[in-house]
């Protein structure tokens, strides 16, 4: 019987390992610890809006991932939950950074109200989050961006053009005198409006932005509270460009050639 040498023994239980491996997949361990973080809360803390219908928030975990986040809403001036424990849904992102969402009916009665953030990772780590925000009907209006009724405190706009036009009408409050209108991007005011149309209490403006999509907020001020819509994206195209190919280049040669010809001959009789 023959003997096997050392190299070959090494080798016969490597490929056996290996066989084993297969078998028997090895199990991965995550140790984490760290609970999710949780940021870019919509609506946002102690904020004025006049109604909430959605409500989104940035949940990241980079160890395990973020399982689920539970989003229940309350009315601080009775100490009542209107929504308790309703699970939001992953809208963009991954697991470990993304950005969770939730649609509820309207709520337009004005008053003081907080929405409690919960998040647990795939560990079992919880991660709470209170948001307090005022809903304030005093003062009412339509925004309008491109003629686009602003229906949502959390809605995209799609623009053609770089030069964005905004309009607000008031439709309830005090002395238009007392009313100013603004567009902010990243917290910086960039465009104050200007009230076009007194009968009908309308102030407008206008301003170009750079291509791409623009996180802004369109605001309201009466002189007592401001009303806020945070717009998520604004999106304005870049340039369209046309680069023909090598192949293209011939055939629209060609294509002339064809056509000078044709005129050559028209000349000729």
């Amino acid at each position: 019987m023959a003997k096997l040498k050392g190299s070959t023994v090494l080798i016969f239980l490597g490929v056996a390992l290996i066989a084993l491996g297969a078998a028997y997949p090895f199990v991965t361990l995550v140790v984490d610890t760290t609970a999710p973080t949780l940021s870019n809360f919509v609506p946002a803390n102690n904020s004025v809006v006049p109604s909430i219908n959605s409500a989104s928030v940035t949940a990241a975990d980079s160890e395990s991932g973020v399982q689920q986040v539970l989003f229940s809403l309350g009315n601080a001036d009775t100490g009542q939950y209107i929504i308790y424990q309703k699970p939001a849904t992953l809208t963009s992102g991954t697991k470990n950074s993304g950005t969770w969402s939730v649609t509820i009916t309207e709520v337009s009665t004005p008053g003081n109200y907080y929405i409690y953030w919960q998040a647990c990772d795939y560990a079992g780590n919880w991660k709470t989050a209170t948001v307090t925000f005022k809903i304030y009907t005093q003062l009412q209006g339509k925004w309008y961006i491109n003629d686009i009724e602003i229906t949502s405190t959390s809605q995209t706009v799609y623009s053609r053009s770089a030069s964005v036009s905004f309009k607000f009408q008031k439709t309830a409050g005090i002395d238009d005198s007392y009313i100013s209108c603004w567009v902010e991007e990243g917290g910086t005011k960039i465009l104050t409006l200007t009230l076009t149309n007194t009968t009908s209490h309308i102030w407008t403006g206008s301003y170009t932005f750079t291509s791409g999509t623009h996180n802004i907020a369109i605001k309201a001020y009466d002189g007592t509270t401001t009303i806020t819509y945070s717009i998520v994206g604004l999106t304005i195209p870049g340039a369209v460009e046309w680069v023909m190919t090598t192949q293209q280049t011939l055939i629209l040669a060609g294509v002339l050639s064809i056509a000078a010809g044709a005129v050559l001959r028209v000349k000729k009789r």
